[in-house]
C-alpha cells in the first residue's frame, strides 16, 4: 500500500500554533491603543489576559475528551474558529467586558489546539514525535520574535486582527483538505511494562510526593516564561523609559533566544541528566530576572531577555515532562494531564497577580518581576530536592 502524505496535516498545525504564538502577546503588544478602546487600566488590562487562564482552564477538563470522540480535524477547526473570534474581538471592543469574553475563546484555542495538534502529530509521524512536536514550538518562537517588527509598522490591532484572522480561515481550509492520520489507540501495557517501577527492590516515587511536587516544578517553569513574555514590554516601557514600540522588541530578543535554545535543548537533554538540566536553566534565568531588576538598562534588558528566553523558554517545561513520566509510566496519560494543567492555571492566576500590582510606573514593574524572580527561584528549589530524593530511586532523573 502506497504510504499517506500527512504533510499537510503538519502544516495546519505548526501555522496554528504560528498564530498562536501571535496571539499570545497581542494584547500586551497593542496595550496602550486597546487600553484606550476599552478604557482600562493596566491592572484591567491583565485581568483580561488571566481570562485567557479561565477559558482554559474551564476547556481543557473535556477539550481531551471531545478530541478523542470527534476527531483532530473537527477539534483543530474549533481552535481555530475560537482564535478568530479572540482577535476580532480583542480588536474591536470597546469595554473591557467583551474583550475579557473574547479572552476566554482564546483559552478555549490553547485547549482545543493541544488536545488536536500533539495528538495529531503523533497519529501521523509516531517515529518521530518529538521531533515534530519540537517544531511546534519553533512556530510559535518564530512568530514572537517578528510580531514585534509587526506591530511596530502595523500600529492598528483591527488591521493585525483581520490579517491574523485571513491566515487562520487559510488554515481552516488546509485543514479541512488536509489528510489526517488514523487515531491511534493506546495499547494495554504488558504486564513487563507495568511493572517496570513496581518491581523495584528500591523505595519508589510517590505520585502524592514526587509527583507533585514535578506538577508543581511545572506550574513555576511556566509561569516564568508566560510572565515574562506579557510584561516585558513593560519593563521596557516604565523601567527604561523606552517608546511603546522599542519597549516591544524586548519579545523579540527573548523569542530569538528560546527558539535557538529548543534544538540547543534537545540535544543537551540526551546528554545530561534532566532534573540536572533543569537547576541549571532555572538558576540562570533567575539571574537574568535579577540583573534587570538590580541594574535596570537597556544592556541589562537585552541580556536578561536573551538569558531568559533562552533558558527558560527554549523547552525546559517539556524537560519536566519527561521526568514525570519517566517517574510513573504506569499511569503515563493521567499524570501528564495534570502536568498539563499546569499552564492553565499559570494563564489565569500569574496575570492575575499581576493585575493587583501592576500600575503604570517603575516600582510596580519591578515587583512583577521581582514575584517571577522568586517563582524562578522555588523552580531550582523543587528540583534541587527531586535530585535529593531521587537518589534512592531506581531511575534516571
Amino acid at each position: 500500500m502506497k504510504k499517506k502524505n500527512y504533510a499537510g496535516a503538519a502544516a495546519s498545525v505548526y501555522l496554528n500554533y504560528a498564530v498562536v504564538g501571535a496571539a499570545t502577546i497581542f494584547i500586551s503588544q497593542y496595550r496602550d491603543v486597546l487600553a484606550n478602546a476599552w478604557h482600562a487600566s493596566a491592572m484591567a488590562l491583565s485581568i483580561v489576559m488571566a481570562m485567557v487562564g479561565l477559558g482554559r482552564i474551564v476547556t481543557i477538563l473535556f477539550a481531551g475528551a471531545i478530541s478523542d470522540k470527534i476527531g483532530r480535524r473537527k477539534t483543530l477547526i474549533i481552535a481555530l474558529v475560537s482564535d478568530i473570534i479572540f482577535l476580532l474581538g480583542a480588536a474591536y471592543a470597546n469595554n473591557v467586558w467583551i474583550a475579557g469574553i473574547a479572552a476566554l475563546f482564546f483559552g478555549a484555542t490553547n485547549s482545543f489546539g493541544d488536545t488536536a495538534g500533539y495528538p495529531a502529530l503523533a497519529d501521523a509521524f509516531p517515529d518521530k514525535t518529538a521531533t515534530m512536536n519540537s517544531f511546534v514550538k519553533a512556530a510559535m518562537q518564530i512568530m514572537q520574535m517578528l510580531f514585534p517588527f509587526w506591530v511596530k509598522l502595523i500600529k492598528s490591532p483591527q488591521i493585525t486582527a483581520l490579517v491574523l484572522s485571513l491566515v487562520l480561515i487559510i488554515d481552516i481550509i488546509v485543514t479541512l483538505r488536509a489528510a489526517f492520520a488514523p487515531q491511534v489507540e493506546k495499547k494495554e501495557e504488558t504486564s513487563e511494562q507495568s511493572q517496570t517501577v513496581v518491581d523495584s527492590n528500591k523505595p519508589q516515587p510517590k505520585l502524592s510526593v514526587d509527583g507533585a511536587m514535578i506538577i508543581t516544578l511545572g506550574f513555576t517553569l511556566c509561569f516564568t516564561f508566560y510572565i515574562f513574555s506579557l510584561y516585558a514590554p513593560y519593563y521596557g516601557q516604565y523601567v527604561l523609559n523606552q517608546a511603546t514600540l522599542n519597549a516591544n522588541q524586548l519579545v523579540s530578543w527573548y523569542s530569538i533566544a528560546s527558539l535557538v535554545s529548543v534544538f540547543i535543548t534537545s540535544v543537551l537533554v540526551t546528554k545530561i541528566k534532566r532534573l540536572t538540566l533543569i537547576i541549571v536553566y532555572e538558576t540562570i534565568s533567575a539571574i537574568g530576572l535579577l540583573l534587570m531588576i538590580l541594574a535596570p538598562s537597556p544592556v541589562t534588558g537585552a541580556i536578561g531577555s536573551l538569558l531568559v528566553g533562552f533558558f527558560a523558554a527554549g523547552g525546559v517545561w517539556q524537560v519536566g515532562l519527561s521526568v514525570l513520566t519517566s517517574y510513573f509510566p504506569q499511569n503515563h496519560g493521567k499524570i501528564t494531564s495534570y502536568y498539563s494543567f499546569a499552564p492553565a492555571v499559570v494563564y489565569f492566576v500569574a496575570p492575575l497577580v499581576a493585575a493587583f500590582v501592576l500600575k503604570a510606573n517603575s516600582t510596580s514593574t519591578l515587583t512583577v518581576f521581582w514575584i517571577t524572580a522568586i517563582i524562578t527561584i522555588i523552580s531550582v528549589v523543587i528540583a534541587v530536592i527531586l535530585v535529593q530524593r531521587g537518589r534512592k530511586f531506581d531511575i534516571e532523573g
